[in-house]
């Protein structure tokens, strides 16, 4: 055969398909198609000198050679020209052992062992071969969902045929092995993959089994599930629970993966797998809710800087537990939508796995697990990072206190919105063309008074705050402040000038000479002297209870004749004496017969205390 020409194009392989197959020959493309390739055949055992060439369609880098036009167990030399150019260099094909053969057959049925470790046998056909010659193969497995396949064992003959061993395998897990075969001395060619035998082995009661919400919140009625971790999404798994107390017989349950009620008068649960292995035992829980005193104290969690995850850290009870769980949750998800983490009794603190989605609230819970119960902790509020809410609080009004004073109240703004720990509300008001005023008020401030709102158009709204910024303003409140706002205010000191005023004005006309007459009608004739009579005051005298005059017979009752008098002019009255002044003034106070209060003096009442009474 030619040498190949320098630039030649990439090395030429060909092989047999099977032990009656054809002649599968392929290369690399061309660059330029240029004229059609012709292989050339040429046989080096039978025919010796014998060149048969075969064309090949444009464009194309393979060809098959028929098995009818070679001859079997014949050594061929193969190569390609171009316009008679040689591609590359002829290959030696030698048609007994340049075979690939074709792909063992997995059989479905796999024995697993009955202890531990976990052990499988898979039963296999080799492929289509002349009995008195040993074909070479090899068995690769996949663990679900691993990608990679690893090699089982050491490479296996077909003679004698012996199966499949794999070993220490687990439970509740899905694997999948495919196997293909060789001719010696080929080490470099194998024939194809089989098509994968995938199974599931036996399974097992779940290890880790938890409680998706608060059983010690509420007693009595507890809406909480018993959870436990999926095995994997390469496995289906029937399980069954146990639940009893100390008075109840248990309560058998079939439940699907991986979670399910806990009636409320339970005090234990198990769980098992049906169809599990006898050699792993069923899980058990202890749901009996211990004193507040155990549980963790001062939980606190925070972000870290640069990381997902989150810390939680807290305080030892009063007992020592046997381990503590560590439990999140993000808000408004499904309750089995649960994650937890197991420690040791000797921490009291934990990095929370995962990624923390920003700004979402998740509930965490700790508990101390003891072998008589469980003690958890009141559940804290952590994000991974806090952000500014994405809304504001709606707004109503309140009855005004004092009247004509506005006063509103707000809601709270939901986890979702708030998207961080509440650190402050900002309200503002806005009354017709003025500008906004803004005020600052505590994360527990609800309610506000707005004593100092002018009249008029007023609009209102509120705003909450994270450590992350400012949100946006709720639903804003419009209302109108009438006038009359001003005037309650105003309106008692002006009716106390007014009353004022007319206090002076009655004072002053009592006091000025247009008045006399209206005096002297008035007021009692005693309260016009100077120096008052002293008759006319009984504080000096002795108290005497005087009875309250009683009826007389009309025939004894004396007549009293009035006579009618001309008035005296005003300036005789004038032209009166004036009394004596003693040289000192006594001022005594109206008798109460003078103010109309008692009747007259009793005629019952004896001469000598009437005359006592003048005298003094």
């Amino acid at each position: 055969p030619p040498v190949p020409s320098p630039g030649s194009a990439g090395p030429l392989q060909c092989f047999g398909v099977g032990p009656e197959g054809s002649l599968n020959c392929s290369w690399e493309p061309l660059g330029d198609p240029g004229d059609p390739i012709v292989l050339h055949v040429q046989s080096q055992k039978y025919h010796f000198d014998r060149t048969q060439m075969v064309p090949v369609p444009a464009g194309q880098s393979w060809e098959t050679i028929s098995r009818e036009v070679l001859t079997s167990g014949d050594q061929l030399l193969v190569w390609g020209t171009q316009g008679g150019r040689p591609l590359w260099a002829p290959v030696f094909v030698d048609l007994e052992t340049r075979v690939k053969p074709d792909a063992p057959c997995l059989l479905p049925n796999v024995d697993f062992s009955e202890d531990s470790p976990l052990e499988a046998t898979v039963q296999w056909q080799p492929p289509k071969w002349p009995p008195r010659k040993a074909l070479t193969c090899q068995f690769h497995y996949q663990r679900c969902p691993e990608q990679g396949w690893f090699p089982l064992e050491s490479e296996v003959k077909t003679v004698p045929l012996s199966p499949v061993e794999m070993q220490e395998l687990e439970l509740t897990s899905a694997y999948s092995v495919r196997g293909r075969c060789r001719v010696e001395p080929e080490r470099d060619l194998w024939g194809e993959w089989s098509p994968a035998l995938s199974f599931q082995t036996p399974p097992a009661a779940p290890k880790d089994v938890w409680i998706a919400g608060n059983p010690c919140a509420t007693p009595g009625s507890r809406a909480v599930l018993l959870v436990w971790k999926v095995p994997g999404s390469c496995v289906q798994v029937s399980y069954r629970v146990w639940f009893w107390a100390a008075e109840k017989t248990p309560v058998q349950e079939g439940a699907p993966c991986c979670s399910w009620a806990i009636p409320a008068w339970a005090q234990w649960a198990t769980v098992s797998a049906k169809g599990g292995v006898p050699w792993v035992p069923s899980t058990n829980l202890s749901l009996l809710c211990l004193g507040a005193d155990s549980a963790p104290q001062d939980v606190v969690v925070s972000s870290i800087a640069g990381s997902p995850g989150l810390l939680v850290s807290w305080q030892r009870g009063t007992q020592d537990p046997w381990e503590y769980v560590v439990a999140w949750a993000p808000d408004g998800k499904a309750p089995e939508d649960i994650s937890w983490t197991r420690l040791p009794p000797g921490n009291h603190s934990a990095v929370l796995p995962g990624n923390f989605t920003r700004g979402v609230p998740y509930r965490i819970t700790v508990t101390a697990v003891f072998l008589e119960g469980l003690a958890p902790a009141p559940s804290v509020w952590g994000f991974g990072e806090e952000l500014a809410p994405i809304a504001g609080p709606a707004l109503w009004r309140l009855p005004d206190a004092p009247l004509g004073t506005p006063a509103v109240a707000w809601g709270e703004v939901s986890r979702q919105e708030l998207r961080g720990h509440l650190t402050h509300y900002t309200w503002c008001a806005r009354s017709g063309s003025r500008p906004s005023v803004c005020v600052n008020v505590s994360s527990s401030t609800r309610t506000v008074t707005l004593p100092n709102l002018p009249w008029g158009p007023c609009k209102l709204w509120v705003m909450a705050a994270t450590i992350a910024g400012q949100g946006p303003p709720g639903p804003s409140l419009q209302f109108h402040l009438p006038e009359t706002t001003w005037s309650w205010q105003v309106l008692p000191r002006v009716l106390c000038l007014w009353a004022l005023l007319l206090l002076g004005c009655c004072l002053g006309l009592a006091t000025s000479g247009r008045c006399l007459r209206l005096k002297h009608k008035v007021l009692p004739r005693w309260a016009l002297e100077k120096v008052p009579d002293p008759a006319n005051s009984h504080s000096g005298r002795p108290h005497i209870e005087v009875s309250q005059p009683q009826p007389q017979p009309l025939g004894d009752v004396p007549v009293l004749e009035v006579e009618e008098m001309e008035p005296l002019p005003p300036g005789e009255l004038a032209q009166a004496p004036a009394p004596l002044h003693p040289g000192y003034e006594k001022h005594f106070m109206p008798t109460p017969e003078e103010l109309g209060l008692l009747w007259p003096s009793s005629p019952h009442v004896p001469a000598s205390l009437a005359q006592a009474g003048a005298t003094e």
